[in-house]
């Protein structure tokens, strides 16, 4: 069957795909691409969450036949599945559906950050991706798991449903697929209810998560986990720091071990990081109020400094975040920055600094919650869906339909041009327009 580029492109674009965790980068832009190689994230490096796995188990072939395709748009010749070693039965699995073929699997250690495509590409090809540059620019396109599930899906299906994990302090944790623009509350309804009264939730993983106190908030195609902790528990005290409280504790009680440094993964592979110089810069500004370390300009937000590495319990990821933020308003970033000629080698060490996900859950508090989550078949459909406009890096879809109108499960609803970054959504239940806004389309069944 002769494989034309250009629909391919429009195919998967149209289908409204976008990478399924993260930002949600448009996954057409990867796809236009050429690349030596093609590697899927199964590495699924953040705790508690089980969805890829789950996935990938249920939808082997599906989701090589995906990477198949994605390696025939790009002109890979070669293809590599990211999965941790731990996984055996899953693993075994792969070996045998890829052996002899131009796929192989890649067995990784049980770390964190295993999933940062940095950290991935150099695991897998031993190829570092210089400062300042993306997996491209060393031959190479990384995609998780779902997205390209989702590209297998797109010549007969839009994105309108999304794998999830929900843990933590539910009666029954569980990993399901819903309808995109399904509730948190109804997610965690499904799973038996709460079994605290005080709680919150982390969108997403333990690590680079944020904290949800608003149970209404809708899935998106960016969700990967719901993890309902108690209010008051310490790891949701950390991620609830206001600026002015981490500002002034870090300018009081950092010693300057360089620890955040010295376990940061990206610095590990020699790139210009150095979460230490931007503690040490608050002791350098009087208010605290604007902070200008360049050292902080490649920060991935991994939270391992803040989460991990500080024995002082500090959080020198927020602060590299308001340094990066800082730098924008006088439009220095890292290519004009004076760090941009710096290129080292990978650290001698960096194997033997490779932080345990089981260490890192000790660390977070979290082994009481780590439990199994099973896939359930809930086939749920629920009463009224809100959609994001927004879900991914880019700009907003645009509304095409109205209060009033009557759609179908899988209609397109919000759109974007055709020369912006971005993707349409659609209708992920059978029903009418019941409100849009700038933010949302609700429908109700």
């Amino acid at each position: 069957m002769n494989f034309n580029k250009e629909d391919f492109i429009n195919q998967i674009r149209t289908a409204g795909i976008v990478g399924a965790g993260g930002a949600g980068f448009p996954a057409y832009i990867k796809a236009k691409s050429n690349a030596e190689i093609v590697i899927l994230n199964a590495a699924e490096c953040e705790p508690l969450i089980k969805k890829d796995q789950v996935l990938f188990d249920l939808y082997p072939e599906e989701v090589l036949d995906g990477m198949r395709v994605l390696m025939k748009s790009v002109g890979a010749d070669k293809g590599i599945i990211g999965i941790k070693r731990k996984h055996e039965k899953l693993v075994e699995k792969l070996e045998k559906l890829t052996n002899n073929t131009d796929i192989s699997v890649f067995k990784l250690g049980d770390f964190y950050p295993a999933g940062d495509e940095f950290c991935l590409v150099y695991e897998t090809t031993k190829r570092v991706i210089p400062p300042g540059k993306i997996p491209l620019d060393v031959g190479c396109v990384v995609n998780n798991v779902e997205t390209v599930y989702n590209i297998y899906l797109s010549s007969k299906n839009p994105v309108v449903e999304k794998f999830i994990t929900v843990a933590g302090c539910v009666k029954k944790p569980s990993t399901f697929k819903l309808p995109i623009g399904t509730s948190y509350k109804e997610a965690i309804e499904l799973c038996g209810g709460f079994t605290i009264k005080n709680h919150v939730a982390i969108d997403g993983g333990p690590m680079m998560g944020k904290v949800v106190t608003d149970f209404d908030t809708p899935i998106s195609k960016t969700s990967s986990a719901i993890i309902v902790l108690p209010e008051n528990h310490p790891l949701i005290k950390k991620k609830n720091q206001t600026i002015a409280q981490f500002l002034r504790i870090g300018k009081s009680a950092c010693d300057q071990c360089s620890y955040c440094t010295e376990f940061c993964p990206r610095y590990m592979l020699g790139h210009p990081i150095q979460p230490h110089k931007a503690m040490r810069s608050l002791l350098f500004n009087q208010s605290a109020a604007k902070i200008h370390e360049e050292y902080s300009l490649l920060c991935s937000e991994c939270s391992l400094c803040s989460l991990y590495s500080c024995p002082e319990g500090l959080n020198p990821k927020e602060v590299c975040v308001k340094s990066k933020s800082n730098l924008r308003e006088l439009k220095i970033n890292y290519k004009n920055s004076s760090l941009s000629s710096i290129a080292n080698d990978v650290h001698p060490l960096r194997e033997y600094r490779k932080v345990p996900v089981k260490k890192l859950i000790r660390k977070l508090g979290l082994c009481d919650y780590d439990n199994p989550a099973p896939y359930m078949d809930f086939d749920y459909t629920p009463q009224k869906v809100k959609i994001l406009l927004l879900q991914h890096i880019g700009v907003p879809s645009r509304p095409v339909v109205k209060k009033g109108d009557v759609v179908k499960k899988g209609d397109i609803i919000g759109k974007t041009e055709e020369n912006e970054l971005g993707v349409p959504v659609h209708s992920s239940i059978d029903g009418s327009v019941s409100e849009v806004n700038a933010k949302y389309i609700e429908i109700t069944g």
